[in-house]
């Protein structure tokens, strides 16, 4: 596993902080799912 300082926005990272809550997932679980699920889509697209 590599690992990855990222900075965004404060209101982003409130938003994704609660949806994960939301979800029961840690922020790190919910960032990871996303980045899974747009990965999917923009292979789709090529």
């Amino acid at each position: 596993m590599t690992r990855v300082n990222i900075e965004i926005d404060d209101e982003l990272h409130k938003k994704a902080k609660l949806n994960a809550l939301l979800q029961n997932k840690t922020l790190i679980q919910y960032i990871h799912e996303a980045l899974e699920v747009k990965l999917k889509e923009d292979g789709k697209k090529k």
